[in-house]
């Protein structure tokens, strides 16, 4: 920083060089000092009054000492002492430094100048309170030092230290972490709780990078405002209108946000997830918070060390549901701040799991199969997690092989929970809700609506098109359906959706309207009366098509590409076929009451086309029930490409004609009932063949009918 502002340029430095406030001040003086330096001790906090002069972002003109006429003048003083205060410490004349008067109330200001520029000389230490509390506690305090300036408190603190012999030839830097370390005056940590984001969804980000993140983005960076006040006038230009102007709750949640801004190194977060989980306790450390514009949403961020060993299912205050962030009084934060009574150290893993990833590797294909009741969709969910994550590097995946929220957590992350999404047509009632609302908050919830037909069929993951009917008459939001119909506390059955994305210069009403398709669709022949209507797929097709038009951005979330993830689970049943898994020919409403074939991808194929885009990434397929369906049929040619050595073997598939491989990088698990009378057999001779005999076997077939002829050449003993 001396590079920047060396102290032979401060006589003829300018006010625009100095100040914060200005269109853009990233290179100020005053910047690099609070923002920029925090390595050589903390200024943050408080308004911008402490550097003495600044400009005004949310009202013109500067603020500056009454008794000047302009900023001018004020900076012609202020940079002339400056100067002054510079002079007298390259002379060694420290106790006159407190004396200038034209610096008088800027403490943090001469303190943390005075180290930048004679950091063997004053210590990175400006807190008065700080310095007062360490000569206590070294025993060289007196009652006069009460009426001590600072820069005096400061340099008697370090000379008192400068006279022990073990500390000689450290530097300050070194003396004031020493000091910290042996008797930190910050007795009273902070404890807030933060939700990472609706029902936990970014924890694991949270968690692999270090930090807390919050929403209502549109505020800007927090560090841009030199008081609450500034913040609370743009906060309530941005979102009044999300919380219908009720300027209580406006200002409730621009405190909540307002709260990052006020961390500190040492203060506490516990991160929830709903009312009944703690997933950690983290402590701020510096640089508290940031402001991250490259994120896609929730760009406040407060840089954290969390400890995962505080993770507990537990009863939380019932209000937390409804905040993002809320302070946490001292009975509260001693109930919460126990660690788990579970092991610290990641659980050891079973010898099945690692027997089942050998098979995996090697054959490419599993099959879990014994007598119900015996555990094979509890042990194959929690391998299948396990597998995954610690393929993508995880160190801590074997948590959740024990914790329940963790598992729940990683099959979120992991599933494909629907590969084709149903579209809604959302319709948001002004008086109860609003899609700034949605943004504001991340979450909404609403009850029922006209076209009640439709809400029992609404699941989790579809995608939601949000219309604003007053007064745009347009599409503004892109929403996903976070919880299907269920029922509130006090009985109401409402949908829970999170946002997406907001959409700018959306179809209008008579856009829709003037279209050949879309205006026969539902929304359109209720003329938008109502809350809830469905989409045909063609319907959607052609909506999200014209969305992504006009918005390319959009087009991540309108195309399907993203709904393979690395985890599917399905359960095979006696009806399933080969239309189902591979590809075949399935009837499509055109929305003009007619029927026609469409050729479709199954389930498999399409996890195979997202393997092969991906080589390098695993993908497991789980096939609950394996047994129960005709697996030659389902399976067709694809049988023979399932062997591990003819993986990447391509067939002509019949229908589409197209070339078909399985990659290599897909892997299938599958679960069977021995309660067959076949496979009741095949477990008889199994137990006469193998003294050794455990519930699980490896085959590299997998026709429940051919399984007793491969037993005597293909079983795979444990």
């Amino acid at each position: 920083m001396q590079r920047r502002f060396p102290l032979e340029a401060w006589p003829t430095m300018h006010l625009e060089q100095y100040a914060l406030g200005q269109p853009d001040s990233t290179d100020t003086y005053c910047r690099w000092l609070e923002f920029g330096t925090l390595h050589m001790g903390s200024m943050r906090g408080g308004s911008a009054l402490k550097h003495i002069i600044y400009k005004h972002k949310s009202k013109p003109g500067w603020y500056y000492r009454t008794q000047y006429s302009s900023e001018q003048e004020a900076w012609q003083a202020l940079s002339a002492a400056f100067v002054q205060m510079f002079t007298l410490a390259q002379a060694g004349r420290w106790d006159e430094i407190d004396e200038i008067e034209s610096l008088s109330g800027g403490r943090m200001l001469k303190l943390k100048s005075l180290h930048l520029y004679f950091p063997d000389d004053i210590l990175p230490i400006t807190s008065t309170d700080h310095l007062q509390h360490f000569l206590q506690r070294l025993g060289a305090y007196s009652e006069e030092m009460k009426n001590w300036d600072s820069v005096r408190l400061n340099r008697y603190l370090l000379q008192t230290m400068r006279q022990y012999h073990e500390l000689q030839g450290w530097s300050s830097s070194e003396i004031v972490r020493f000091l910290y370390a042996w008797a930190d005056p910050r007795k009273a940590r902070r404890v807030v709780k933060i939700a990472p984001g609706e029902r936990g969804r970014l924890w694991d980000d949270c968690l692999a990078n270090g930090y807390i993140c919050v929403g209502w983005d549109d505020t800007g960076d927090l560090r841009e405002f030199e008081t609450q006040e500034e913040f609370h006038d743009r906060f309530t230009a941005e979102y009044a209108a999300a919380y219908n102007n009720r300027q209580s709750t406006v200002s409730k949640k621009g405190k909540e946000v307002w709260t990052l801004k006020e961390l500190g190194p040492g203060d506490l977060v516990i991160a929830n997830q709903g009312l009944s989980y703690i997933l950690a306790v983290g402590e701020v450390e510096e640089p508290g918070y940031e402001w991250q514009p490259k994120r896609a949403e929730y760009k406040h961020t407060v840089r954290v060390q969390w400890d995962t060993s505080y993770a507990k299912e537990i009863g939380l205050p019932k209000h937390w549901g409804t905040v993002t962030v809320a302070p946490v009084g001292l009975e509260l934060s001693q109930r919460l701040l126990t660690r788990s009574s579970g092991p610290a150290t990641p659980p050891p893993l079973p010898p099945l799991y690692s027997e089942l990833a050998d098979a995996l590797e090697r054959r490419g294909q599993v099959i879990l199969y014994g007598p119900p009741g015996t555990g094979k969709t509890f042990h194959a969910r929690r391998f299948a997690a396990w597998w995954l994550r610690q393929g993508q590097g995880d160190t801590q995946a074997s948590t959740v092989l024990t914790n329940t929220q963790q598992l729940l957590a990683a099959e979120r992350q992991l599933k494909t929970l629907q590969v084709t999404r149903r579209v809604w047509w959302v319709v948001a009632n002004p008086k109860e809700w609003s899609w700034g609302q949605l943004f504001a908050d991340g979450r909404v919830s609403y009850r029922y609506g006209r076209l009640q037909r439709n809400y029992p069929l609404v699941q989790p993951g579809d995608l939601v098109v949000g219309y604003q009917s007053t007064p745009d008459k347009r599409i503004v939001a892109l929403a996903e359906v976070y919880k299907g119909l269920s029922e509130q506390a006090n009985g109401e059955p409402t949908i829970e959706l999170k946002q997406l994305r907001r959409v700018a210069n959306g179809p209008t009403y008579a856009d829709l309207l003037a279209d050949p398709l879309l205006s026969k669709s539902e929304p359109m022949r209720f003329r938008c009366q109502g809350t809830l209507f469905r989409l045909t797929e063609s319907e959607a097709d052609s909506l999200l098509a014209l969305l992504s038009e006009r918005d390319p951005t959009l087009a991540e979330i309108t195309t399907n590409e993203q709904s393979i993830g690395p985890l599917t689970w399905m359960t095979f049943h006696p009806s399933y076929s080969y239309e189902d898994f591979i590809e075949g020919f399935r009837p499509v409403d055109t929305g003009e009451g007619n029927l026609v074939l469409k050729l479709e991808d199954g389930l498999f194929k399409q996890i195979c086309r997202a393997a092969q885009a991906k080589p390098h990434k695993n993908y497991l397929l789980i096939i609950d029930e394996i047994n129960r369906a005709n697996l030659a049929k389902v399976f067709g040619e694809i049988i023979t490409l399932l062997e591990k050595d003819k993986r990447g073997l391509v067939v002509t598939l019949p229908q589409s004609k197209e070339s078909f491989s399985v990659p290599a990088n897909v892997y299938l698990l599958g679960t069977m009932n021995t309660a067959d009378r076949s496979i009741k057999l095949m477990d008889t001779a199994l137990r006469r063949r193998l003294p050794s005999w455990k519930s699980c076997l490896m085959f590299p077939y997998w026709s429940a009918q051919s399984l007793m002829a491969c037993l005597s050449v293909s079983y795979l003993p444990r």
